[in-house]
């Protein structure tokens, strides 16, 4: 199933695509696309809304402390 977020706090476009490598790499995410310019987040990922929101949250923090997610 597809899940779109809001991505708030990225840099550059070389951010999103480490956030998106690191993403990918997490347990229970099948996918996960950053469009930078856009702002938008859509992961792929058969787990519940509210462990996947968790993941990704916790993925981002992981990354930076700057970046803020929000389910849509």
């Amino acid at each position: 199933m597809k899940t779109k977020f809001s991505v708030v706090g990225l840099d550059c476009p070389n951010c999103a695509a480490k956030l998106e490598g690191m993403l990918g790499k997490t347990e229970g995410i099948d996918s996960a696309k950053i469009n930078f310019l856009s702002e938008k987040l859509t992961v792929e990922s058969e787990l519940p809304s509210d462990e996947l929101l968790a993941a990704v949250r916790e993925t981002a923090k992981a990354f930076s402390s700057k970046v803020k997610i929000e389910e849509l």
